[in-house]
């Protein structure tokens, strides 16, 4: 317990919010995506691979499914990289070992990957943000997020939601 309050309040400390942000494609998901006070209704959120996460993760979790129009979710490394079309296409993940299966250079700006409990894996959470591939990662405490967008300069951002 101690160790989560401690991360936290280090958290809080290095993290920002939207005033300050100099990507706008990080700009407008903050701002009008994770925000946002109005929650809309998500059946995906009946998910068995769900049910272990707290109320606050639900919302961040909604918010993020909601903003980048997500009908489908990947629990598993192989569905998320076989799905080609121009949605986006999301994998959710508390296994980063199972990441180690991944071409990181044929994901393209439509693949996100969310990870779940990256403060008790630190190091791998680290290695994945150092990847070349990996141009905007997000750590939102509860979750961490990474984006391959070939046409955005890497950058990390410490948000607060």
């Amino acid at each position: 317990m101690f160790f989560k309050t401690y991360s936290y309040l280090k958290f809080l400390i290095k993290s920002q919010n939207q005033h300050g942000l100099h990507s706008p494609f990080v700009y407008d998901f903050i701002t009008k995506g994770l925000y946002q006070q109005k929650i809309k209704n998500n059946d995906l959120l009946d998910l068995n691979e769900l049910k272990n996460l707290s109320k606050k993760q639900l919302i961040i979790f909604t918010k993020i499914v909601n903003y980048f129009e997500i009908n489908h979710i990947n629990f598993d490394v192989n569905s998320f990289i076989k799905n080609k079309n121009k949605a986006y296409k999301l994998l959710f993940t508390k296994d980063l070992s199972s990441l180690k299966n991944i071409n990181f250079k044929s994901l393209n700006s439509h693949h996100i990957i969310l990870i779940d409990t990256i403060y008790q894996h630190k190091k791998e959470w680290q290695k994945l943000i150092n990847l070349q591939d990996a141009t905007v990662t997000i750590d939102l405490f509860y979750f961490g997020l990474i984006f391959f967008r070939k046409e955005q300069v890497k950058e990390h951002f410490i948000i607060r939601p």
